[in-house]
């Protein structure tokens, strides 16, 4: 299954994972945030699935985003979260997401994908 937006691709994967991933020099608004939760519910049918969310390509994330990201409405998508960060400024965006915005369900910061596959796929 695969979904896509302006601005982020929507993969399910094998066992279950939904793989998110921004396109180039993305800046991600409010609406964005509240669009991609959408489809990420949409894709799960009512599920709490793991995800793979790839944020290297994000430039900017509005602190409104980052927000919803962390809040209820998003959390009730997924049951656990890796982050990909492989850049300085994803790392800056993610560590702020960690420190400042505190997501409700687990989730963890990885330079790769392949780390955070693993992690996802332990129970």
């Amino acid at each position: 299954m695969y979904r896509e937006t302006e601005k982020i691709k929507f993969t399910m994967l094998e066992g279950g994972i939904l793989n998110t991933e921004c396109f180039p020099k993305t800046t991600m608004t409010l609406e964005d945030g509240i669009e991609s939760t959408r489809i990420s519910a949409e894709m799960n049918e009512g599920q709490e699935l793991p995800l793979l969310c790839d944020i290297t390509n994000v430039v900017k994330m509005s602190q409104e985003c980052r927000k919803h990201f962390a809040g209820e409405e998003h959390a009730k998508t997924f049951s656990k979260c890796a982050l990909i960060i492989s850049n300085p400024i994803s790392k800056i965006i993610g560590n702020f997401f960690m420190g400042l915005n505190k997501p409700l369900k687990p989730t963890k910061l990885f330079t790769n994908k392949s780390d955070g596959l693993q992690w996802l796929q332990k129970s």
